[in-house]
């Protein structure tokens, strides 16, 4: 079955996440082996072929800072591009493309047949071999049922929605974690075996349509930013054509069919157990949840540029098909709609998460990292995220060095593992813009400026990816202290430009960074007013960053001195002796939830629902106090 019987990564499963996993340890010069039931559905994009999103696309960014695939995958075969919320500050901007579904699983597929130190096995995980508390490797089973053990020193888990999978529609149940896929049926009584608290969730995906039989007239037409911009700092491109979505709406009839069938509802009836996501509900979720609301609305996608199946985005459901053909027929334009595929809900395994350290480690088991849904989250964007981690980290044990973790103030990838470790899940984990305190500090247009010094530093930068770093770092540098240093004086030139813009005319002189710093000027108007130019040409990417920092510079600042205050507090260890019952000034709702938690340092009290500031003042007050009465006694 194998040239070798042994590797230092194992990854199980070739989802998102998985390929991430498997690329980033085999770059580290890790030996890899990935575990996939089917190698042509490697990176299939099983719901939306969508990539990025509002908190998502900050993901994809930091991904592909740190020498990930998905941004670039993404540039390559995203069919339109758009950002969202440019209409709002900076911190809450984000990237969106839709895929063409075909070529982005190819050109993925393609990168991870020709990385070095990779090899795909097709099969199924049976088991995990594990001795004490050390992981040794897996029992896999080849697609002719015969079984062999694989020794590793560490193993990525990537399940994604296969673990004890079952799809629903309407009462209709099948096993399996995708449409025509089977299950995985061993790795959840291994985990099981070995200590780890187990959940249920649930996810969805809508019918899939015919798109001769939509009448896009009734819809309103969609098209992407012109000119797109692309995910990836490094070297990719926009290659495919660029496509319209449509938008539409659903109807009260819709609403009314729904309605009348609930109870034919797996998920209104009890048949399904496992918790779906809040932020992406079932469209008979929203009837039900949101009866005040007349219409929904709703994208029609293209799934790629050679097919003719079109993605409703925003009706998912887990109806019988009956029930889907007639609610979709109520919506507008639809009126013909031909079905392609019906809609379905997926029940799954994940684990408690809090099981896991920051690394996406096993607290238990030494060598055994899990990332993606198998961890409670949904989305592609998390799933390879925490992929990347994972497969860094497994590297890093593999090769004895020490883990690499990133805290909440660098990334919304430490965001997000804080999250999962330290609060778990009850209900699929997505993430949003919302949960990140310092947002502002975490845009998209800087994680390249954040993050790729450490992947430099890991191994997963080329050199001329490193000169690229280093060259557009050296351009925003040079162009702030150019900007402070040079001022224009209230020529007529100027005094045309404020007067464009509603403003009053300068008097004296001003800094170039003064006029940038005005909410109503653009970088690119105040160099078009100066009498001299930057001294480097700037790209628009690099204009972006530099245009964004000086104008929000005293904010950043700020944030600055809170991320270091935060730093401070992660270093201040809570004596684990302590009884929060003695501490004066908490309310007993803060005393209880401080001894449930049991945090080990002053920023991880600091994370915790209902913790207030008073409280932690309190909290530091009197560790300071004991320390200090215990060198008196000393």
């Amino acid at each position: 079955m194998f040239h070798v019987k042994h590797f230092d990564v194992i990854v199980i499963g070739g989802g998102h996440a998985g390929c991430e996993a498997a690329l980033s340890a085999a770059r580290m010069g890790s030996s890899t082996l990935l575990v996939s039931m089917n190698p042509d559905k490697i990176a299939e994009m099983s719901c939306n072929p969508s990539v990025g999103g509002v908190g998502k696309g900050q993901l994809v960014k930091e991904i592909d800072a740190l020498g990930g695939e998905m941004g670039k995958n993404a540039d390559f075969t995203g069919i339109q591009f758009k950002r969202l919320n440019t209409r709002k500050g900076s911190a809450v901007q984000s990237s969106r493309c839709q895929a063409d579904k075909k070529q982005y699983a190819l050109r993925m597929q393609k990168i991870i047949k020709t990385t070095k130190n990779l090899e795909v096995f097709h099969g199924e995980v049976k088991g995990l071999l594990v001795e004490g508390s050390a992981i040794l490797g897996i029992v896999v089973q080849d697609a002719l049922g015969v079984k062999e053990e694989v020794r590793a020193k560490a193993v990525v888990i990537t399940a994604g929605t296969f673990m004890r999978a079952i799809m629903h529609t309407g009462f209709d149940r099948s096993e399996g974690g995708r449409f025509g896929e089977a299950p995985s049926l061993g790795l959840s009584d291994s985990l099981k075996e070995l200590g780890f608290t187990l959940l249920r969730l649930k996810t969805g995906t809508p019918a899939r349509l015919i798109a001769e039989s939509i009448d896009f007239s009734k819809m309103e037409e969609q098209r992407g930013d012109d000119p797109p911009s692309k995910f990836s700092f490094w070297e990719s491109a926009i290659a495919l054509p660029q496509v319209p979505c449509f938008l539409s709406f659903t109807s009260e009839n819709t609403h009314n069919v729904i309605r009348n069938n609930l109870h034919r509802s797996p998920l209104y009836s009890g048949e399904i157990k496992g918790i779906g996501p809040r932020y992406c509900p079932s469209i008979e979720d929203k009837v039900v949840k949101f009866p005040d609301k007349p219409r929904h609305q709703l994208f029609f996608e293209p799934e790629a540029l050679d097919s003719n199946w079109i993605y409703p985005n925003g009706i998912s459901t887990s109806l019988p098909a009956d029930v889907q053909e007639l609610f979709i027929k109520a919506i507008p334009g639809c009126a013909e709609v031909k079905i392609a595929r019906y809609g379905y809900a997926v029940e799954y395994d994940c684990i408690d998460p809090r099981q896991l350290k920051a690394s996406l480690e096993s607290k238990s088991i030494t060598g055994l990292f899990l990332a993606g849904q198998v961890n409670g989250t949904s989305g592609y964007e998390e799933a390879a995220a925490q992929g990347m981690l994972a497969g860094i980290n497994a590297a890093l044990r593999s090769q004895t060095r020490k883990p690499f973790i990133l805290s909440r103030t660098e990334a919304y990838l430490g965001v997000m593992i804080d999250d999962l470790t330290t609060l778990g899940v009850n209900e699929p984990y997505r993430m949003f813009t919302s949960r990140a305190e310092y947002r502002l500090s975490l845009r998209e247009d800087n994680a390249d400026l954040r993050l790729s010094s450490y992947a430099g530093d890991l191994g997963l930068l080329s050199e001329d990816q490193k000169v690229i770093l280093k060259e557009r770092m050296s351009s925003i540098e040079q162009t702030k202290v150019f900007l402070k240093k040079t001022f224009v004086k209230p020529t007529s030139l100027v005094s045309e430009l404020f007067k464009s813009k509603g403003l009053n005319p300068i008097s004296q002189a001003q800094s170039l960074d003064a006029l940038v710093k005005r909410p109503e000027l653009s970088l690119s108007e105040v160099l078009e007013i100066s009498e001299i130019q930057p001294p480097v040409s700037l790209n628009q990417a690099t204009a972006e960053t530099i245009e964004v920092e000086v104008k929000y510079e005293g904010y950043v600042a700020m944030q600055q001195q809170e991320i270091e205050r935060l730093r401070k507090l992660q270093g201040m260890m809570i004596p684990s002796e302590l009884k929060y019952g003695s501490v004066s000034g908490l309310s007993i709702e803060i005393k209880e939830k401080l001894e449930k938690f049991k945090p080990t340092t002053l920023a991880d009290a600091a994370k915790i629902s209902g913790v207030t500031p008073a409280a932690m003042s309190a909290l530091l007050f009197h560790i300071r106090q004991k320390s200090a009465a215990t060198e008196i006694t000393c």
